[in-house]
C-alpha cells in the first residue's frame, strides 16, 4: 500500500499537521519527529491526529524516538516504529478504538463552569465590520497563497548524458566444460551434426592401353579320316596351353574336304589385340566334334592384331578429385549448421570434422578406359557452437565490474564483435578474441533534479539542471499554464521525463 511520508517540524503544531495530512491521497500516513526538540507530545494532540486519519478512512503511524510520544502512542492504540524503512516493510495495526484512562474523581463536576465551557461568551472585537473584513482578505490570501502552491505543473524533459563502454576479451571454448569460468575466459560449447552429400567431374589426365585391332590367318585343315568331312563355317580353332588363344573361320560357307586332302580356310582372332599375333604351327586344335577327323596348323605367322591408347584416371585424378569433393562438402556443412544454430549462437568453424562417410563412389575405376572421372560422396560432420545465453553470461559481469560510477548499462545496447577468428591450440580448444560494447547512460534521480529547481524561474532552473547534472542535451521545460513564471513549489507538480536511449 502506498504511504504518504509527512515530516514535521518544530513549528508544528496539531492544526498544521492535520492540514499537512489532510492533503493526503494514500492508505498509510506516516509521521515523522524531528531529531531534535518536543513537538506535539500532549496526549490531546496525538489523539485529534488520529481522529483526523480516522476521518480520512487513513491508517496512521509515528517514526519516533521521543519516549513520551511513544509511551501516548502506545496507549491510544498508534503503531510507532524506529526508522522509516521498518515503517514501510511492516504492516500497521489500524485500531479504530481511542483508549482513554478513565481517573476516578472524588468530587462531582461543576455544572456552571461545563455550561461556560461548552457556550463562552462571544467576543465583541469578533462582531466588529473590520475584522470580518480583514477576516475575509485573509481567506482570499489564504487561496490565492493556496492557489500558487498546487496550481502550477511542469515537465521537464532530460536527456542523460552517454557514453560507449567496450573491452577486448580473449576467449576459449572448451567443449568438456559445463559452465562458464570468469577467471580464464571459458565457454562450453555443444556438438552439432549435419549429413551433406554431392558429386563432382573432373577431366582424366592418365591413358590406358587395351586391344584395337584383331589377327587374321590362314589356317590348313586336313581330313585324316576314310570319309569326306564339311567344315562348317565359324569353326573355332585354339593354341595349346592354359590360356588359349582362339580364332574363328570365315562365315562364308561350308568347305567339303576328302579323304587325305587339305583346305585352307581364312580365319581372324575372337579377340583383338596383339595378342592374336601368333608364330607358325601354333594353331593346332579344333573346338568341337571335328577334332578326331581333321588336323589344324597355321602355316605361316598370324598378324594384323594390334593394341590401342584410351584416356583412363590415375590414381593422382582420384585424390586431387576427392579432396575437392570434401572441401565443398565442408563448405556446404558450415553453412547447414549455420543456418541451423540459433542467430546468437556462434559456430567454431575449425571444430569442423568428419564423423563418418556414409557411401563413395568413383567411376572409371584406374585402369578403366573413361574420359571424364565421376566422384559422389555422402559424409556427417561435426562442430562445435558456443551459445548466445553463454556468451553473454561471460561478458556482462566483466563488463559491470568495469561499469564507471554514477552511469548504468543499457541492456538493449549489447554489441558482441569478433576480432578474430578461431583457431584451435595445442590444448586442443578453440580460441578467438572479442570486442564487447554497449552503451552507458549517467543516473539522474528525479527527485534530486526536482529539489535543485522547485521555485525558480525557467531560465534559473535550465542553467542549474545543465551545470549540475550529467546531460547530453540542454533541459528543456514545459510550464502548464505557459504563463506561470516559476517552476511548482510542490514536488509532486514536476514531472521529469527521460527518454529511452537504444
Amino acid at each position: 500500500m502506498k504511504t504518504q511520508i509527512i515530516q514535521l517540524h518544530i513549528n508544528d503544531d496539531h492544526i498544521s499537521v492535520r492540514d499537512k495530512m489532510s492533503w493526503s491521497q494514500t492508505g498509510r500516513i506516516l509521521l515523522v519527529w524531528p531529531g531534535k526538540g518536543q513537538v506535539l507530545h500532549r496526549r490531546l494532540d496525538l489523539i485529534l491526529m488520529k481522529r483526523q486519519a480516522n476521518r480520512m478512512g487513513a491508517q496512521l503511524a509515528f517514526v519516533t524516538h521521543d519516549s513520551e510520544v511513544r509511551s501516548i502512542a502506545d496507549q491510544i492504540g498508534i503503531p510507532v516504529f524506529d526508522n522509516l524503512r521498518h515503517a514501510q516493510k511492516s504492516h500497521w495495526r489500524f485500531d479504530k478504538r481511542e483508549k482513554t484512562d478513565l481517573h476516578p474523581v472524588s468530587t462531582h463536576p461543576n455544572l456552571e463552569d461545563m455550561h461556560n465551557l461548552l457556550l463562552p461568551q462571544s467576543q465583541g472585537w469578533l462582531e466588529h465590520p473590520a475584522t470580518r473584513i480583514i477576516g475575509f482578505g485573509v481567506s482570499v490570501l489564504a487561496l490565492f497563497i493556496l492557489g500558487i502552491y498546487i496550481l502550477p505543473g511542469a515537465t521537464i524533459y532530460l536527456t542523460p548524458q552517454s557514453k560507449i563502454q567496450s573491452m577486448t576479451l580473449s576467449l576459449t571454448a572448451d567443449a568438456s566444460l559445463t559452465d562458464i569460468n570468469l577467471s580464464t575466459g571459458s565457454l562450453p560449447a555443444y556438438n552439432m551434426e549435419v549429413i551433406v552429400e554431392g558429386s563432382e567431374n573432373a577431366p582424366v589426365s592418365g591413358s590406358v592401353t587395351i586391344p584395337d585391332k584383331v589377327a587374321i590367318s590362314g589356317l590348313r585343315f586336313t581330313n585324316i579320316s576314310d570319309r569326306e568331312i564339311t567344315i562348317p563355317p565359324g569353326t573355332v580353332v585354339t593354341t595349346l596351353g592354359s590360356d588359349p588363344i582362339r580364332f574363328i573361320t570365315s562365315l562364308q560357307g561350308e568347305v567339303a574336304v576328302k579323304p587325305g586332302e587339305s583346305a585352307v580356310l581364312t580365319a581372324r582372332s575372337i579377340e583383338p589385340g596383339t595378342s592374336g599375333n601368333l608364330p607358325q604351327n601354333s594353331l593346332v586344335a579344333i573346338e568341337g566334334e571335328l577334332g578326331p577327323d581333321l588336323t589344324v596348323t597355321n602355316p605361316y605367322a598370324t598378324h594384323g592384331g594390334t593394341d590401342g591408347s584410351v584416356p583412363s584416371p590415375t590414381n593422382q585424378d582420384i585424390r586431387i578429385l576427392r579432396e575437392h569433393l570434401i572441401e565443398i562438402l565442408e563448405k556446404a556443412a558450415l553453412v547447414d549448421l549455420q543456418a541451423m544454430i540459433p542467430t546468437d549462437d556462434t559456430l567454431i568453424t575449425p571444430t569442423l570434422k568428419i564423423i563418418e562417410i556414409i557411401y563413395e563412389t568413383t567411376t572409371p575405376a584406374v585402369g578403366e578406359p573413361g574420359n571424364q572421372l565421376s566422384q559422389s560422396m555422402r559424409m556427417r560432420f561435426q562442430a562445435q557452437v558456443v551459445a548466445g545465453k553463454e556468451l553473454r553470461n561471460l561478458v556482462t559481469p566483466i563488463l559491470d565490474s568495469n561499469t564507471p560510477t554514477g552511469y548504468s548499462p543499457i541492456i538493449t545496447t549489447m554489441v558482441l564483435e569478433r576480432l578474430t577468428l578461431p583457431t584451435i591450440g595445442e590444448d586442443g580448444n578453440a580460441h578467438w578474441s572479442l570486442r564487447a560494447q554497449r552503451k552507458l547512460q549517467a543516473d539522474i534521480v528525479n527527485n534530486q533534479a526536482i529539489h535543485l529547481i522547485n521555485g525558480l524561474s525557467v531560465p534559473e532552473s535550465i542553467d542549474r539542471l545543465n551545470r549540475s547534472l550529467p546531460l547530453d542535451t540542454e533541459a528543456q521545460i514545459m510550464l502548464a499554464p505557459e504563463w506561470w513564471p516559476r517552476l511548482p513549489l510542490l514536488p509532486m507538480r514536476i514531472q521529469i521525463i527521460q527518454p529511452d536511449i537504444k
